[in-house]
């Protein structure tokens, strides 16, 4: 038995030691500072930048064999004016074959250019701005304390000297 009320009584004075009481209470007091508190924001707002731009530009003709045929025939004719007998014959044929192979060459060169192309890009101009965050308030309560709140905006400031009603929560006891 003297166990259970010592439990009971070192439970009750535990108890009693750890808690504590919220008190909550309206005071009517006197608005003395409204302080308006800044933040800075950066705004960015969107435009297109445009230029024209030089690019490299590769094409390939439709294949012929003109140019190569008219080679041959060109460089036979010029092979089969030098030599003679099976030389002769040795030359046209190495005309033929000189002159196809320059043909062909001929028609692939220079096939590449230049072309302008117009390219735009979205960039970003920024913007600080300085607004009102919302607002820091001091109360001054009938006990002479003066008593600090912040309210963020949206909000719409008391004016000075004017009444306000703060609410006010307080511990007593323990933690």
């Amino acid at each position: 038995m003297i166990n259970k009320n010592i439990v009971f009584i070192l439970s009750f004075i535990i108890f009693g030691f750890f808690t504590h009481t919220v008190y909550a209470e309206s005071i009517r007091g006197l608005v003395t500072i409204v302080h308006p508190v800044y933040d800075n924001y950066i705004s960015k707002t969107p435009y297109q930048h445009c230029y024209t731009k030089q690019v490299p530009t590769s094409y390939r003709r439709t294949s012929s064999t003109t140019p190569a045929i008219t080679g041959g025939i060109i460089g036979g004719v010029i092979g089969n004016q030098f030599g003679k007998g099976d030389g002769k014959t040795i030359l046209t044929v190495a005309g033929v074959l000189l002159g196809s192979s320059i043909g062909s060459d001929l028609s692939y060169s220079d096939n590449s250019y230049t072309k302008s192309i117009r390219q735009c890009e979205t960039l970003y101009n920024e913007r600080m701005d300085r607004r009102i965050r919302g607002y820091n308030i001091g109360v001054t309560i009938p006990n002479g304390n003066v008593i600090s709140t912040f309210k963020s905006e949206p909000y719409n400031p008391p004016r000075i000297h004017s009444y306000i009603d703060v609410h006010i929560s307080y511990n007593v006891g323990n933690n």
